[in-house]
């Protein structure tokens, strides 16, 4: 009888140790999860790390279209196609049915020698 309640011991203790080591591993807590959030936490701090030179990046560009109006000057014939007096606007291409803005081309009438310069 002292025998069989030794093994009862051992055998308890060791199913104890399998649960505590299923558990250490495959639970919902375990380390096959902590591997994952942690890779999902290096992947996000990428992104922030990109999001972050992003937002750096234009903070800068705000600041020198702010400070620098020849920047602004490009912004504004670059975006939305204004061109000064001394200019013709060329467009390029025929695809605004398609969806696709037309991109214009701003030609000096000084040096090129265009058709109609004066």
């Amino acid at each position: 009888m002292a025998g069989l309640g030794r093994w009862l011991y051992w055998l308890g203790g060791c199913a104890i140790l399998a649960y505590m080591g299923w558990n250490l591993i495959w639970s919902d807590h375990g380390y096959l999860v902590y591997r994952q959030e942690a890779a999902k936490l290096q992947q996000l701090q990428q992104q922030v790390a990109g999001l972050r030179a992003a937002r750096e990046r234009l903070a800068s560009e705000v600041l020198r279209l702010r400070n620098d109006p020849e920047a602004l000057e490009e912004l504004i014939h670059r975006e939305l196609g204004y061109v000064h007096p001394d200019e013709y606007m060329v467009m390029m291409g025929g695809r605004e049915a398609s969806g696709v803005r037309r991109q214009g081309l701003g030609v000096k009438r000084e040096g090129l020698g265009v058709r109609g310069a004066k």
